[in-house]
Order: structure tokens, then sequence, then C-alpha cells
């Protein structure tokens, strides 16, 4: 019996896919190519080909599954020839379901980059034409099956009127749809080489490092023979290779495991068949669960680490269940089940993708238990043992219908609010409950409101709590999405729910308030908000929730009694981590204790006090240099804003040393900073709005000025005081000055860095000062007369130049026509620029003028009489 129950939970999967997935394919390559250049150079020159007839409009490739025809056309979308030579480049994931309409409005929305509204045919049409009229595109198509020649005839009649050389690239696995899309010579893939297949099963399972033994050689290609150079199963393969030993194991599967490859008809679904048996237990849970996802699409892997929690499929252990589950998540990516993975700019995996094979393995594998009803694929009844359902956008079924699956431990609708409640009161065993009364269930950016999707909005705007009364007794809920842009109160029935982990409100945009006993929900772990919903104040006793680590807003309220929570309560919260937000500390009162120093995990730290604030700056002073002081975090902090603050100075804790952003915003009554450059960390600086702020504090000034060590971006504007501050040699991204002094511009454009700075210099770092910089703007800047020569010239790698209303600017330096990476420059409304050797009718004040690259080279075009003396030969300079 428990043999046969733990086979059952083998194939429990559930169809909270929804949460986790954005509805779009990725035209990004993937990191590791091997044996596709020939194939990418060819397709490219067909694609550039002028010389092609009307019939190669369309450029089908066509291949089996898993050969690797996205991945290649991915290459071909972002090689650098293809970006210059079509003006307008769209992707679209097109899958069985070939909607002419769906695929006009997804161009129109990547050419217009915004969200369309339901456009009739016609309207769509003439829309598409007037954007592409003339211009010349490249359309992907991905992965489409339709072999209807009049659905292809009237696709192109649609876009035929693109500029010549225009072309629709579609990736296949069907030799009818490249006839049926009048494409006369398709382009068929081929698969690797054994000596390409190698290469890769090196890399994806030897860690890229070459065996010295040739019998491992000669063994691994033996086993590559039975996946006749398919990518996907050479992948797979050496995925399941991955941790087992060369030398010893690998001959034992050739002779054992691989007699199950040749013995079915379908080679690559046969390996990716052999990778899953090979899989624990828990992997095999994890991974079934997949098939709740539709094709092609994108998914978030934060969410599904937390709902594979939710079902219990991870084991929490020392490190903690989401470390678990991400290292799950890792094992199951190493053994190619999926694929383009994506970071975030902190390096932490944030989407991936699973290939349609791996797909079609993951449905072969489970059975009635887990549905996903829409409208072309609703069953005729839903099966008793169903246990994990979800009704996609725009399906018509009845609650009697549902309510067969009343056993299910998850529930996914997209329906009123009065069907959802007759369903959901059936329901008793949910473990994840996702509601949505809008038009994006599933973190899916649907291009367009389909017509079917609009009686999904009848009745949501009133506020029905019956609906959370139904909710409030699910005992076993761990996981609540609920989406409804129209609610302004979350009602108490909801803190019922003590075995809550993820409480997902970020699609109700309107919230005022959250529920005032939310200290029930002990075991709540993340707390997802819309970033710009207007709560008026947190809930007394949320400080106690112990175990809550994302709560990414904390909003002050006016007033700290009866139900209302004040500032102290975020001195409970000690598991927070990543992002969070405090606004309205204008309200707050101040505390005695330090109540962020607890929160190791803590990254990003935004303090907001309200922007009208600075009217009454001389009567709150004292309160907020006392507020900021006890808001001191841990020393683990990563990036720091401090907005409308209206202290005069700022705490000492401001020098933690991990530092790498700092944007301080508003700060009016400030005058001096602290010795900021002394951070070994900080990369990033913004100082916006400060007019009473003098400068930087620094030491020992009068000889040498000292530098930021590391500072690689710098934005001051709006702080015409601003004349003492350390150097900032090291910029490499921006500098964006406007409204303030130019003197440190000057200084470090022209003085060498401190010897003690020196030593603390980046060691990617070296002279001469700003050599590294590309993007320099200046505007507004009063005091600034003329950029000196001898630091112009080291503007070495500066590609796009600004000046904007510098009344004072009266020269340049014959340095800059002379700058041999500069692509964009604008100079305007500078009028002391002036040329005497204008011909008649010509104003004497240069109000505009545009630089732009000669045909010789780099050199800049300006007027002689606007250029400085040259101080060198011009030999000096590139």
């Amino acid at each position: 019996m428990i043999s046969k129950d733990k086979d059952n939970f083998k194939l429990e999967v559930r169809t909270e896919e929804a949460l986790v997935l954005c509805r779009e394919t990725d035209s990004c390559p993937l990191t590791i190519v091997i044996g596709k250049e020939v194939e990418k150079r060819r397709i490219i020159q067909l694609l550039l080909n002028s010389n092609c007839e009307d019939s190669s409009f369309v450029v089908p490739i066509v291949g089996i599954g898993g050969l690797g025809k996205t991945m290649l056309t991915q290459l071909v979308y972002c090689d650098d020839q293809v970006k210059a030579h079509f003006e307008i480049r769209v992707w679209v994931y097109v899958s069985q379901k070939f909607d002419i309409k769906g695929i006009l409005g997804m161009i129109l929305q990547s050419i217009s980059r915004e969200s369309q509204p339901d456009l009739a045919l016609d309207v769509l049409k003439d829309k598409i034409q007037e954007e592409i009229c003339g211009r010349r595109f490249l359309f992907v198509l991905d992965d489409v099956w339709e072999e209807n020649v009049e659905s292809w005839e009237a696709l192109g009649k649609y876009l035929k009127v693109g500029g010549s050389g225009s072309r629709v690239l579609v990736t296949t696995r069907s030799k009818e749809v490249a006839r049926s899309s009048m494409m006369e010579s398709p382009y068929f893939l081929e698969g690797l080489s054994l000596d390409e297949s190698w290469s890769l099963m090196v890399e994806k399972a030897l860690h890229g490092k070459v065996p010295q033994n040739p019998n491992v050689e000669r063994t691994g290609k033996e086993i590559l023979r039975k996946c006749c150079g398919v990518p996907l199963a050479v992948s797979t393969i050496a995925g399941l290779l991955r941790s087992k030993d060369p030398e010893t194991e690998w001959s034992l599967f050739s002779e054992n495991d691989l007699t199950s490859i040749s013995e079915e008809k379908n080679l690559t679904m046969s390996t990716l068949r052999l990778s899953f048996n090979h899989l624990p237990s828990h992997l095999k849970r994890c991974f079934t669960y997949c098939k709740l996802f539709p094709k092609g699409c994108k998914l978030y892997v934060q969410p599904l680490v937390q709902l594979w929690i939710a079902q219990g499929y991870i084991e929490s252990g020392d490190e903690g269940s989401e470390e678990m589950g991400l290292h799950c998540f890792k094992m199951l990516w190493w053994r190619s089940f999926f694929q383009e993975v994506k970071m975030d700019k902190l390096g932490n995996i944030e989407t991936c993708k699973i290939h349609d094979l791996v797909h079609d393995l993951a449905s072969s594998l489970t059975g009635a238990k887990i549905l996903k009803i829409s409208d072309s694929s609703a069953p005729k009844n839903i099966s008793s043992k169903t246990r994990h359902l979800a009704v996609m956008q725009g399906t018509r079924v009845g609650a009697g219908y549902i309510r067969e699956a009343s056993k299910s431990r998850t529930f996914m609708c997209h329906m009123p609010i009065e069907k959802s409640r007759k369903i959901i009161r059936y329901f008793r065993f949910l473990r994840v409950l996702v509601i949505s009364l809008e038009r994006d269930l599933l973190y899916w950016r649907s291009p367009l409101k389909l017509e079917e999707d609009s009686w999904l909005l009848r009745g949501h705007n009133r506020q029905d709590s019956e609906l959370f009364d139904c909710i409030g007794e699910l005992k076993h809920l761990r996981f609540l999405r609920f989406s409804c842009q129209q609610m302004t109160k979350l009602p108490d029935s909801v803190t019922n729910l003590l075995t809550m982990q993820v409480l997902d409100l970020s699609l109700c945009s309107h919230l005022t308030e959250l529920p005032r006993d939310i200290r029930k929900l002990v075991n709540l772990k993340h707390l997802y908000l819309d970033p710009s919903v207007k709560l008026t104040h947190m809930p007394k006793g949320i400080g106690e929730l112990a175990s809550l680590q994302t709560l990414k807003k904390f909003v002050v309220g006016t007033r700290t009694s009866g139900d209302v929570g004040g500032l102290n309560e975020l001195n409970g919260l000690i598991a927070l981590r990543g992002e969070l937000t405090i606004e309205s500390l204008t309200n707050a009162v101040p505390v005695g204790i330090y109540i962020l120093k607890k929160q190791l995990c803590l990254k990003s730290l935004v303090l907001k006090w309200n922007e009208l604030h600075y009217s009454c700056y001389s009567s709150s002073t004292n309160k907020d240099e006392e507020i900021l002081e006890k808001l001191c975090p841990h020393p683990n902090l990563k990036k720091l804003e401090i907005h409308h603050y209206g202290g005069l100075k700022l705490p000492n804790w401001l020098s933690i040393t991990n530092l790498v952003e700092i944007s301080l915003a508003g700060c009016w009554s400030c005058a001096y900073l602290p010795s900021l450059h002394k951070l070994p960390s900080l990369k990033k600086l913004h100082i916006l709005n400060c007019p009473n702020l003098k400068g930087i504090n620094i030491e020992n000034a009068e000889e040498e000025w000292p530098c930021f060590p590391c500072l690689s971006h710098l934005e001051i504007l709006n702080c015409p005081n601003l004349t003492c501050m350390p150097l900032f040699p090291t910029i490499e991204q921006k500098l964006f000055l406007r409204r303030t002094s130019s003197q440190a511009l000057v200084r470090t454009m022209i003085k060498k860095v401190a010897p003690d700075t020196e030593e603390r210099m980046s060691s990617s770092y070296t002279w001469p000062p700003l050599s590294k910089l590309t993007h320099l703007r200046l505007e507004g800047i009063d005091d600034l007369e003329s950029l000196p020569e001898e630091g112009m010239h080291n503007l070495t790698s500066l590609q796009e130049l600004l000046i904007f209303e510098c009344p004072r600017l009266a020269s340049l330096p014959q340095a800059v026509k002379h700058l041999p990476s500069l692509q964009t420059s604008n100079i305007r409304g500078c009028p002391q620029l002036s040329t005497e050797r204008c011909s008649e009718g010509e104003e004497e004040d240069i109000i505009s003028l545009d630089f732009q690259k000669t045909s010789m080279g780099s050199g800049i075009i300006l007027p002689e009489t606007v250029l400085q003396p040259a101080a060198h030969s011009s030999s000096h300079f590139y």
C-alpha cells in the first residue's frame, strides 16, 4: 500500500504553473553553443540575400524535435549583422494554435511597445501595415505547426507591405509547414557530428575538462552514437552521466541502461525517459509538476520553488526549504530538464524554460491526477482522482462540472466571484489556491484583451467577503494568490489560514488595508504586494511574524493606537531578506531601539519621508535625525536610498563598508554628507535635489584631493551649492551633472590621485582619469567656462557627450575632435559658444551643435573658433 502511494506521489503535479510564467518565448541564445556556426552563417546569408525572389519571403528551418531549431534561430536573431540589416525585429512563439489575429497582435505590441486593446482584424491589419510599410523587418515565428495554405496566404498578405528584403523566419518540425508557407527551398537542419557531440558531452558531463584516459572518450562516443547527433538527447545523457565516474561507471551505463533507447522509435523521448528513470523520487515529483506549464513559456524560478514546497515536495534541511528547493531546481537543470536559465542583476537564478519534448515527457508520465482545462481541451467529465486542477483563462465551465475534483490539492481559476465562491466551498483539501478576477491569472502577459474574457469583469467592482469566508475555511492552504484590482481591503477571515506560507496580493493595486489579525499567520514567509499599493498603515502585530522573509513595503500610519502598528514592529521581523521600503516616515514616532540591526539578509533599504515634508523641516529636523539613527541596518546592506529626509546631518552608520549603491533625494536641509569616499565597495552614487548641500566631508584636502576608490556611476542633479567633493577618476558608465558646480569634474580631469587612494583603487583601474567613461552629460552648469585640454584627451572610451544650457561655456578643447570612441554628441543652449566666421544671415550664437563622425574615422566636425588653441601637437592625440 505504501509503495503504491509512493508511486502515485510521483505523478502529483499542480496546475500552479500559472503563477510562475510569462507567455512569451525568449530570443536570447544559450551560452554553450557547439556545432552551429556554419548553419548560422548559411541562414544569415539567406536572410540578407537581396537577390531572392518573393518566394523567399518566408524562410523555414525544418528539423525534428530537440535538434536545436530555436537555439539556432536565437543565434541568428541576435547576430549584430542581422540587427543592423533589419529595421524591425520581432519574435513570436506560435506553437500548435496558428491564430492570425493573435500573431498580428503580438507583432504590433512588440513594435509599438504598448499593450494593445482588443482590435478587430481589419483595424489590427491597418495598424500593422502603418508600422511596417516600407520598413525592412524580420519576424520570427517559433515552433509553427500550421499546414493550411490559406492561413499562410492570409498572413502573408498583411505583411507584404514591408520594405524590400523583409523576411519571416519560421521554425517547424513539419516539412508540410514549409511547403504550405510557399517556400520552395526550406533549410533542413542536420544533427551534430560525433566530434561535436563529444565536445558537448565534455562541457556538460565533465565540466569542460577533456579526459586523459582514451578509454573514457571511446566509451563516451559509443554512448553518443545512440544519440544520433540530436543536441537535446546528448545534453540529457550528459546530464545523467555528470554524477557517474567516467572510468568505472560509463561502461556499465553503456552496456545496461542504453539498451532501452534502442527499443523505442522516438530516440529523444526515450533518452529523456531514461534520464527521468534515474531521478530520485522527490525530483520526479518536482519535474512531473511541470506538465501544467504551457509550452514555450518562461518560468519564474522562485515561485516555482515555493509551489513545490507548498505541495510538500521539498523537505527542509539545515539550509532551509527554499535553499533545498533551489538545489532541486539546479539538479533538474543540470540534467537538461530545464533550459535557458537566466540570472538577475545580482546573479540569482530568475527564469528558465522547458523544451517542448521535455514538456511532452511530463505529460506522458501523468494521468487523471493532473488536469488543465481550456475550451479546446476540456474532457467530458472530470475524474474524482484529480488532485491538481486549473481552469484556464476564457474557459466556460459550470460549478457542477468542476465539483467532481473536490479532493484537489491545487485549484487555479479565472472566473467571476460568484462562481468561484460556489466552487471553492467544495474544496477542503487545497494547499494551493489561485483566484484571478483580472485578465492575467498566471503571470501571463497576454498581448491582446480577448473578447471571450470580457465576461470575467462583470461584478468585480464590489467587495465580496463571502468568497473569503469560504477561503478562510481551507485549513490546509499554504499558498494563496488573489488578483482583483478593485479590492481595497483584504477580509479578516484570511487570517484563519494558520498554515499559510505565501500570500500573493501583487495584483491588488488598490489595496489600502491588511487584515488586523495578521499576527495569526505565524507560518507566513512571503507577503507580496503591488509596488504601487496605497496602504495607509501596517496592522498592529505584524512584527510577530518571525518567519516573514518577503515584505517589500512597510507603511508607517498616522497613528499608532488601536490596530495600527508602529515603526517598532520591524524589530521583530528578523527573517526579512532582499528588499525593504519604509514609507511615510513623517508619521513615525522616535523609538528607543535599533530596529533593523538583526536583519542579516536585508540587501536593499529604501527610506521615504513624505514628499511635501520639506515645508516643515525646521520643526522636524531633530525628530528625523533621531528616527534615521535608529534605522541603522545590518552591515550586510548593499543598497541604500533616502528620500525627503529633513535632518541637518546624516548618521555615522552611513559609512557601512559593504554599500555598493547610495541614493539621496530631496534632503533639503543637509549641508554636508559623511565621508562617502571611504566606502571601499561604493560603485553607484545618486544625489538629487539637495539645494543646501555644500559638500562631502573631506579631511586634509589642501594638498591632494581624495578619490572614490571604485565609483563607476555618478549622478548629481539640482545641487547648486555642492562644491566640495572627492574626485571620481574611476567612473566607467555614466557621469551626469545638472545644476551643480563643475569644480569636482575639472579637478578630476586635471589632478592626479593621492598616493593613499591609489592603493585602495580597484586593481582593474589604471590611469589616466576618466579614461573608461562612456557617457558624459552636463546640463545647466552655471560655472562651466571650459573643459581642460589636458583632461579631455584622456576620454578615450567616451561614446556620448551631451552639454546643455551652460551659459558661460565659451570654448571646447581641441581634443574633442579626436575622441576615438565618440558616437553621439550634442551641444545646445550655450550662447557663449560663438563663431566670428559665420556667413551672412547666420546667428552669432551657436544654439545647437550636432557632432557626427566624419567618413575618415573618428574626427568630429566643429567650427574652429569654438575650439581652444591646442596645447600640444595634434600627433599627441588619437
